[in-house]
This record gives structure tokens, sequence and C-alpha cells, in this order.
């Protein structure tokens, strides 16, 4: 084959024109990158966020710590058996307090000279109750004349009490007239026990006959016989 020699620049000039230009396309964005690259670059400021603290004391921080007391069950009330109340005597007056006394007098009655001499011989408590029941049937006889006191039983519905120079009956009873009478009194005597110094009562309802056996109450003086 034979190849003519005024073909061959052709084919060299022809292969320059394309290449050329793309290898220094290729070239220039390598030195861009290498440029760009190479540039101080500007860093962000991280973003600051503000936290609020509370300033406590060791006395605060103690009791913000401690563990929560569990509520406590409120005990269980025990069982109580109710006891039955007493029996009581109807509900007395006011009490009438006396100014006058008369004990006394009936003890140095010449009529009651027996009396007067075996009085010694009894109890100091003794001396104090009969003393003051004296006392008391003469004060009922005088508050009204339709009261005819003419004995008198001071525990027919509670005990007597004596302390001291001084007795108290609550649940006393009087019988006037057949009937009884509940009462209640207060009296004290003086040192020697020969004379009343204070005396209060207070006459109640009358007691029903069918309580009068129980109590030992009798509508007549029978008995005794």
């Amino acid at each position: 084959m034979v190849l003519r020699a005024m073909d061959q620049p052709e084919i060299i000039t022809s292969s320059v024109r394309w290449t050329l230009p793309l290898s220094l396309a290729v070239h220039g964005f390598v030195l861009f990158i290498l440029v760009w690259g190479a540039m101080p670059r500007q860093l962000q400021a991280p973003v600051l966020r503000a936290i609020t603290v509370d300033l406590v004391s060791p006395k605060q921080l103690a009791a913000m710590v401690a563990p929560t007391p569990e509520p406590e069950e409120p005990p269980v009330p025990a069982q109580v058996t109710p006891i039955a109340p007493p029996v009581m005597p109807p509900p007395l007056d006011e009490m009438v307090r006396a100014t006058d006394f008369f004990a006394a007098d009936i003890l140095a009655d010449p009529d009651n000279a027996e009396v007067r001499d075996n009085f010694p011989m009894l109890a100091g408590s003794e001396q104090v109750v009969q003393l003051c029941n004296m006392e008391a049937l003469e004060q009922l006889r005088l508050a009204d004349a339709n009261l005819v006191p003419d004995a008198l039983v001071g525990y027919a519905f509670d005990d007597l009490s004596v302390s001291g120079h001084t007795l108290t009956a609550e649940g006393g009873a009087f019988r006037s007239q057949g009937r009884w009478f509940h009462l209640r009194y207060r009296c004290t005597v003086s040192p020697d026990v020969r004379a009343v110094a204070a005396f209060e009562y207070a006459i109640g309802d009358p007691v029903p006959e069918s309580q009068w056996e129980e109590h030992f109450l009798n509508s007549d003086d029978d008995w005794l016989d």
C-alpha cells in the first residue's frame, strides 16, 4: 500500500484541534479544586443554650432528697363492751341551803336524854350520821307544813359518804304520811360533833310503791315490833 505524504499533516492537525481544549479544561478544573480546598474557612460557632441553676441550702437539699414517708394507717379502735349505767333515782331539784340549825337543841332536849347519853358510845362517823339525820328531819318538817317527816333512810338508793365532819347522801329517802320521797342532802357538823354547822338538801319525786320493799322502805313502823 502506498501512502501519500501529502495526506499525513491533515490527520495530525485534526487530532490536535479537539484534544488540546479538553486537556486545558481538565487541568483548569483540577487547579480550581486545589485552590478551593486550600482556602481558609470560617467555622460556625456552636449554639449556646442557657442553663438555669437554683442555689439551695444544705437543709433544703436534705429535704429534697429525703424519702417521702408512707402514710400511717389509722389505728383500729379496740372493741369496748358498753357498761350499763347504774339505776339512779329521778333528778332532784336545786338544793336548798339552810341558815338555821336545830340538831344541837334536839340533842339537848330533856326528852332525848337517853339518846344524848348513848351518843358518845357511837363511832365517830356514826355520830355524824345520827346528828345529820336529826337535822334533816327537822329541816323537812319546817320547810313545808304539808310534810310530816317521821322516818329517813340516807342510804336507800346510794351509799352514804362521810369525809371528816361532812356527810353526803345522794340517794336518800324520807317518809311523810305513809309515802316515801327521794331526798339528797349534805351536812357538816362541828368539830365536837354536837351541832350542825352547814346543811343543804333537795326533795325529789315520790318513790313508787313497787320499789319500797327493794330499798327497805316501809309504810309504817309495825316491822319494828
